[in-house]
């Protein structure tokens, strides 16, 4: 199974799109990309291992098995992005850091990594770059400008 978010990173906030075997799911949206400050910024792009928690309505997310969590997929109530490693699933993205029906989103993820893995088997997002939206990169990183 291939989980993909493709993001576009913007001064406020990031934003992306998820894709569950090629077939897109919902919007995103997440707190800006920070150059040296991790812990105030959206999650480094990788590959993370998605965990399902069972009190708790949302994803976790982790660099390998044994690993410690290092970020949450959530539906967050205020529409508003203002949680470092957190992705918030939206249906849509209205402007810069806002969406809607972020509890709808995040039924529709969780309902299509079900589908998908009926097989049981580990679930891995990919975070990248939108290779159609690499130009907005500049924003937020100089050393990537000439």
């Amino acid at each position: 199974m291939r989980i993909l978010l493709e993001r576009e990173y913007w001064p406020t906030s990031t934003h992306g799109r998820i894709s569950v075997n090629d077939r897109w799911v919902c919007h995103t949206l997440e707190a800006p990309k920070i150059p040296g400050c991790p812990k105030k910024s959206c999650l480094p792009e990788g590959s993370y291992l998605l965990g399902k928690e069972d009190q708790l309505p949302l994803l976790t997310l982790q660099k390998s098995p044994k690993g410690e969590f290092v970020g949450v997929v959530c539906a967050q109530k205020g529409l508003e992005v203002d949680m470092p490693q957190t992705i918030i699933p939206v249906q849509s993205i209205l402007s810069e850091g806002r969406g809607t029906k972020p509890t709808m989103a995040f039924g529709r993820l969780l309902n299509a990594l079900g589908i998908a893995n009926s097989a049981g088997e580990t679930l891995r997002l990919e975070i990248r770059s939108c290779p159609d939206k690499a130009l907005n990169l500049a924003f937020c990183e100089t050393a990537w400008m000439d």
